[in-house]
Formats: structure tokens, C-alpha cells, sequence
């Protein structure tokens, strides 16, 4: 899954001052936001590296792909190939890259534009590096590459060992449940809070759908990809927002390595 434009755009509009903002519900830590868009910006280059010196797939590979091989969750979508569903699952994706900067639309969402933007940034480096390590590590092939109807010189990409885990289902989710947590940060008593979750719940799993229906992905490949973009989308505006309780889970720097420590206000 690539959408060049669109992490090119999000790297320039992730370049502004984040760090002078006057921040009353957020935090911006300079050193530790350092180390985690330094590291999870080398994960994604890295990954990213990866897959320009992957190997294309040989007609062997293609000829000793087996279906009965699959696990039989998964089996039912080799027959799928809908081009539609694959149009329109793009179309979902590229509109899940706009949510972060609809909080931009109300004074408060601007009032917060530079660590908005930062988040956003540093969520889409850890999920998509995690989700790309993951596709250059299993080297899954798609569902389609199974398809007796596909021709196989459509096989013949190296796009088409990257099944595992779902680009389209972890980056939809990571920006739609990552808009959903800020919302919900900033208007706590909102009247529409159910309603942005259960949309930002919605958007990714639609898209997830349209994914098998697709043949681009089995099941786990979507099930797999929600689960992270989520969990990231969810955890990185958690670990910046300021505690207002006497409690919290906070996420730092050790050494060479990342600690997550609880603190808890004994008086």
C-alpha cells in the first residue's frame, strides 16, 4: 500500500513549531517525541527501503501456491476479486488521512494545530513502520495470487507478497481512532462523542471489508492491520495528554530503549 502525496504532505505540515504551542491538554516532550519519531521514522524508511530490493515472485513461486495451504478462515477470499471494492477502499483511505485536520474547523482544535499535527505524525511513522515490517518479514502472498483468473504476470509484483498485515486497514484506522481519541479529548462533553466513535470505528472496518472483497487481503491480513493502526491511533494522543486525575500511564525514554511507567499521587 502506498499513497506517496499524501506522506508527503503530512511531512510538511508536520514541520511547523509543535513544541511552542500553548498546551493545556496536550504535552509535546522535546526529548522524548525526539526518540520516538527518530526511531519509528527509521523503522518506516527502513521498511520502506525494504521493499525497493525485494525479490519479484517467479513463475515457480506462483505455480506452488496451494489454496488448500490457507487456513481455512482465509480460504473463502481467493476466489474475490472485485475492482470496485479496491477503488473504493482507496477512496476510504485517502478520506481517513483528512479526519486529523477536521479539529482544525473549531478554535480549540486550532488553538492545539501544532501537536495535533505532531501526533498525527508520529502515529502514522510507528503504525505504518510496524505494518510494513510486517509485510517484508512474512512476505505473505495475496489472495488474488491463489486466483486461477488472474493472469500471471499480474502476480509477477512484488506488491503481491504483501498481504500481511493490511496497509489500507491499519492506516484508515490508526488517522480515524487517533481523530476520535483527540475529539474526545478536547470536548469531553460532547453530545457527539458516541456517534465520531462509532464512525471511527466504522470507516476502518468497511474498508477492512471492501479489502477481502477485493482479493487483496484474507481476513487476518484487515484483522491484523485494525488492531494495530487502533491501538496506535488510540495509545499516542493517550500517553501526550495531561493527567487531570491522580493516576496515569506515561510513556518515555530509557537509555537506549522506551519505558512506560505508572504514577499514582499518594496525597
Amino acid at each position: 500500500m502506498s499513497f506517496s502525496p499524501l506522506k508527503f504532505i503530512l511531512l510538511i505540515l508536520c514541520s511547523a513549531n509543535i513544541a511552542a504551542q500553548d498546551d493545556k491538554i496536550y504535552h509535546w516532550h522535546p526529548n522524548k517525541d525526539a526518540i520516538t519519531m527518530i526511531s519509528s521514522g527509521m523503522l518506516w524508511g527502513g521498511t520502506e527501503y525494504l521493499k525497493t530490493i525485494s525479490p519479484v515472485p517467479t513463475p515457480e513461486d506462483i505455480m506452488d501456491l496451494n489454496s488448500n495451504d490457507i487456513w481455512a478462515f482465509d480460504r473463502a477470499t481467493v476466489d474475490n476479486l472485485s475492482m470496485s471494492a479496491k477503488k473504493t477502499s482507496d477512496y476510504l483511505l485517502y478520506t481517513s488521512v483528512l479526519t486529523p485536520f477536521t479539529h482544525f474547523i473549531g478554535k480549540k482544535g486550532r488553538k492545539h494545530s501544532g501537536v495535533i499535527l505532531g501526533m498525527t505524525l508520529e502515529a502514522f511513522l510507528v503504525n505504518d513502520g510496524i505494518t510494513s515490517l510486517l509485510k517484508t518479514t512474512t512476505s505473505r502472498f495475496r489472495p488474488y495470487t491463489y486466483n486461477p483468473e488472474v493472469p500471471i504476470d499480474d502476480k509477477q509484483d512484488t506488491n503481491a507478497r504483501y498481504s500481511f498485515a493490511s496497509g489500507h486497514a491499519s492506516n484508515t484506522a490508526v488517522f480515524c481512532f487517533f481523530s476520535a481519541k483527540v475529539f474526545n479529548d478536547l470536548y469531553p462533553e460532547s453530545k457527539w462523542k458516541t456517534v465520531v466513535w462509532v464512525a471511527a470505528a466504522t470507516l476502518p472496518a468497511v474498508t477492512s471489508y471492501l479489502r477481502t472483497q477485493a482479493g487483496r487481503h484474507f481476513p487476518t491480513d484487515v484483522i491484523t492491520g485494525y488492531a494495530i493502526g487502533a491501538s496506535v491511533g488510540f495509545l499516542v494522543p493517550h500517553f501526550h495528554k495531561i493527567s487531570t486525575h491522580d493516576h496515569a500511564f506515561n510513556i518515555g525514554s530509557f537509555q537506549n530503549g522506551i519505558v512506560l511507567t505508572y504514577n499514582k499521587r499518594l496525597y
